[in-house]
């Protein structure tokens, strides 16, 4: 299966060919195909150009919305000192748990 490619004049050769063995009708139809072609992919840049000005308006209104002011974000909520209580909620089992346990010692 160590087949080698036809060499690139042997398919141009081939192509032009192919093409004098075509009738007139099938080329005109094949013009046709190939200029409606790029006639549909002549006007995608405007729709590349308004999805891109829509984002940038939306990209402008989200920054706007958002506050842009305070870039640090909000202050970091410290507990107070006095507020224990929260330690002393926890399950007593948890604790005798522990001490029965190695786990308390590593």
């Amino acid at each position: 299966m160590n087949r080698s490619l036809p060499s690139d004049d042997l398919l141009r050769d081939l192509h032009a060919q192919s093409l004098q063995a075509l009738s007139p009708a099938t080329l005109a139809r094949l013009r046709l195909a190939r200029h409606g072609a790029t006639a549909a992919h002549r006007g995608r840049w405007r729709w590349w150009l308004a999805s891109a000005c829509s984002l940038v308006v939306a990209l402008g209104i989200g920054v706007q919305l958002t506050g842009h002011g305070n870039l640090a974000g909000p202050a970091p909520v410290l507990a107070s000192v006095e507020d224990n209580s929260a330690l002393y909620d926890e399950n007593p089992d948890l604790y005798l748990w522990l001490g029965d346990t190695d786990l308390a010692m590593e």
